[in-house]
């Protein structure tokens, strides 16, 4: 998934120091966690987005695509890439997704500065026509199942329409009416998840620090502002599940601007309740310059954690208590802009992220 989109330059260029409680474990758990192999090149411009998923063969794959216009395709086992860049987007891609058809079709859905597009995640050919967004300008996109399981795309705009809006992925056709983003301000995160009765869902963050979670099956709220911080922006977005199987969404929030100045401002990270709303526990302070891109998974012990992009090195944080398992590691040179979590063919469960460096890195999480 992407995490940064092309309103908020100005943000992306120093370090990030995370302040929280520090794991016990984390020097036996710092071992865990590691670059596997080179770092893959290919893009000629920063990496904005990445994905995980598997093509109809079984082989588990990285999607990545950035300001070079392209999608590209890699071996998630071997970091090869398969095939040639996918090319059409006229535009700067700002996110990518993976899902799949009701034939059981594996595709990419990619947002961009001109349109969505999808594409056969087996050949990387294009399906179907672009499709096109009210206003152009995509900065978001997701993939889910609604509860009939109809296969939908959710995308957002820029906050000239305000629009939050859900395609049928097997026709390429709009559903319903877009759901109106409340707040004049730009959607640039989006993710999927269900509640523990079942309701899938899906999370806005926005650039006026506000997320909320809506029904899939509907369009509309199903809270209120998870965050009120009027002057931030809600920079990392990833929902997943505490041990004890309580769905929750993590949200980042960065301030636009110091606190004081001179100073660099404060980011926040936050774990949500899903199912109610409410706060799990207390922020855990950042202090920085720069993006803060998340991911939810698990490692190979099987205890859910968070992965953070700090600067350009790799945290890991306890999902479960806050506390920072380990890190920053480092890797990237520059600021990552893109974080996903998932599994090689053998079960080691891995962190992928791309940066501003124009290079995606392939980290273990535990054997």
């Amino acid at each position: 998934m992407r995490r940064r989109t092309a309103p908020l330059k100005a943000i992306a260029m120093g370090a990030l120091m995370i302040v929280g409680l520090l794991n016990p474990a984390a020097a036996s758990s710092r071992a865990d966690v590691r670059p596997l192999g080179k770092p893959l090149k290919g893009h000629t411009a920063q990496v904005e987005a990445v994905a995980v998923g598997k093509r109809s063969d079984g082989t588990p794959v990285i999607v990545s695509a950035g300001y070079d216009k392209t999608v590209r395709i890699w071996d998630l086992d071997t970091g090869k890439a398969l095939g040639k860049p996918l090319k059409g987007h006229k535009g700067e891609i700002y996110d990518v997704a993976v899902g799949r058809r009701s034939d059981g079709t594996p595709v990419i859905v990619s947002g961009a500065a001109d349109d969505i597009r999808i594409w056969n995640l087996n050949t990387g050919k294009p399906i179907g026509k672009p499709l096109k967004a009210r206003n152009g300008l995509v900065y978001a996109v997701t993939t889910g199942r609604r509860g009939d399981g109809t296969p939908i795309i959710i995308s957002s705009g820029d906050a000239l329409t305000r629009d939050v809006e859900i395609w049928n992925l097997d026709t390429g056709k709009l559903i319903g009416k877009p759901s109106v983003n409340p707040f004049a301000f730009t959607v640039t995160q989006l993710v999927t998840g269900r509640r523990s009765d079942g309701t899938p869902v899906f999370v806005t963050g926005a650039t006026n620090g506000r997320a909320r979670i809506w029904n899939m099956n509907t369009g509309k709220p199903l809270s209120k502002s998870l965050s009120r911080c009027g002057t931030c922006l809600v920079e990392g977005l990833a929902v997943g599940k505490r041990g004890d199987g309580t769905p929750v969404a993590v949200t980042v929030d960065v301030p636009g601007s110091p606190a004081e100045e001179g100073s660099a401002p404060k980011s926040s990270m936050r774990i949500w309740n899903l199912d109610t709303g409410k706060p799990i526990g207390e922020s855990i302070v950042a202090q920085g310059d720069t993006t803060m891109e998340v991911a939810v998974g698990q490692r190979g012990d099987g205890s859910p954690v968070i992965v953070s992009g700090d600067g350009g090195g790799l945290s890991v944080w306890d999902l479960d208590t806050g506390a920072r398992v380990g890190g920053p590691f480092a890797g990237h040179t520059r600021a990552i802009f893109a974080l996903a979590i998932g599994k090689r063919s053998d079960g080691t469960p891995v962190a992928i992220s791309g940066g501003l460096d124009k290079t995606i890195r392939v980290w273990s999480l535990g054997s």
